[in-house]
């Protein structure tokens, strides 16, 4: 009986360690199983952060380029309109200069033109460019220069003269048309109507 007892004691002590060796196994699954778990889901938010990440990026380049599209339009609509008050502004000068050249004192303005002109050269022959439609006043610019012939220039649409020295090399333009593109310059700059 004391064999049997001795085997029963060492069955126990078999079962005993069995019994702990499950414990541990089970501990050691459940550790392993919870790391696994905290793995997957510090994997699944820096999975879903980077694609929320993702998406606001691409909402922002949306809104950036949204943004850029209205601006640029805005813009271009900010340009025609300016055009358009531009171009109304200088259709009104050149019809009112248009209507000034039909007048008296557009001949004082050719005198004057022609004499300042004229002191510019001295006595160097020189060739004065008209419109066509100002060649009737030839013999009046021909009476402040020493020596010039007048011919008409085509680039002259609105008035004035202007004059050339070849001895010199002298260009003095005096034409509307100069002036006139001269003050779309400034007003353009100085009106406020600059589109930035």
């Amino acid at each position: 009986m004391n064999q049997d007892k001795k085997t029963s004691s060492f069955l126990q002590a078999i079962n005993k360690y069995a019994q702990q060796q499950s414990e541990a196994i089970k501990l050691e699954v459940e550790e392993f199983k919870k790391q696994e778990i905290e793995k997957a889901t510090k994997e699944g938010i820096n999975d879903a952060y980077r694609l929320i990440q993702k998406e606001i990026a691409l909402k922002k380049s949306q809104i950036i380029s949204e943004n850029a599209k209205r601006e640029q339009e805005s813009r271009t609509r900010l340009f025609v309109k300016r055009n358009e008050i531009v171009e109304s502004v200088f259709a009104d000068v050149r019809k009112r200069l248009a209507e000034f050249t039909n007048t008296d004192a557009y001949i004082d303005y050719i005198k004057n033109s022609a004499n300042e002109i004229a002191k510019l050269f001295s006595d160097n022959k020189c060739v004065v460019f008209v419109r066509a439609s100002d060649m009737d006043k030839e013999g009046i610019i021909k009476s402040f220069f020493a020596d010039c012939t007048v011919e008409t220039d085509e680039s002259i649409e609105l008035g004035g003269i202007k004059a050339y020295c070849e001895s010199t090399s002298v260009l003095a333009d005096d034409t509307f048309d100069s002036k006139l593109c001269d003050e779309r310059i400034l007003f353009t700059e100085n009106s406020g109507l600059k589109v930035v």
